[in-house]
């Protein structure tokens, strides 16, 4: 395992009011120490796809590895195709169900544990804060400081409709 991976404890409180201590938080969903509001969405053995645990957005859902790596580079090509396939699923989900017709796709490697941030953009988002990935932490910021109770239900609600979708 890389060093540069490990020893850095972090907090976090869920959108739910939850809160978790964790030196990797892909790592404690996978070993189901930490549950994502809503649960998890699909699994198998190489991938978990969740809603993402902090911001209450409809349909904001993150794609992890189960292995404790952080760049694509270190997914075989066969892990690399399944995480495409499980990404353009999700995408598809999302549309059917009307929560957006455009997605932006986030990866960064200076995170510890590899994931995809599948962000579904919405027209209150552009009018609101502008288009494009440099509006992402901004509209973050502003779902976790302004959601309202019944906006948290709402993605509760979604997460289940995308589960019933995805089995």
């Amino acid at each position: 395992m890389n060093e540069n991976l490990i020893g850095n404890s972090r907090e976090m409180t869920d959108f739910l009011g939850n809160h978790y201590q964790f030196e990797c938080l892909g790592c404690d969903i996978t070993s189901k120490k930490i549950i994502p509001p809503g649960g998890i969405i699909y699994e198998d053995g190489l991938f978990f796809l969740a809603g993402d645990p902090e911001i209450p957005l409809k349909g904001f859902l993150i794609v992890n590895v189960k292995k404790h790596i952080n760049s694509i580079t270190e997914l075989s090509i066969e892990e690399q195709h399944r995480l495409i396939e499980i990404i353009s699923k999700s995408i598809s989900i999302l549309k059917e169900l009307g929560i957006t017709n455009e997605i932006t796709l986030v990866q960064e490697e200076r995170s510890k544990h590899f994931h995809v941030w599948i962000f579904p953009n919405q027209a209150w988002m552009v009018e609101k804060f502008g288009k494009g990935v440099s509006y992402v932490r901004d509209i973050c910021e502003y779902l976790r400081s302004n959601a309202t109770a019944k906006d948290k239900e709402e993605v509760l609600e979604t997460i289940a409709k995308i589960k019933e979708r995805y089995h």
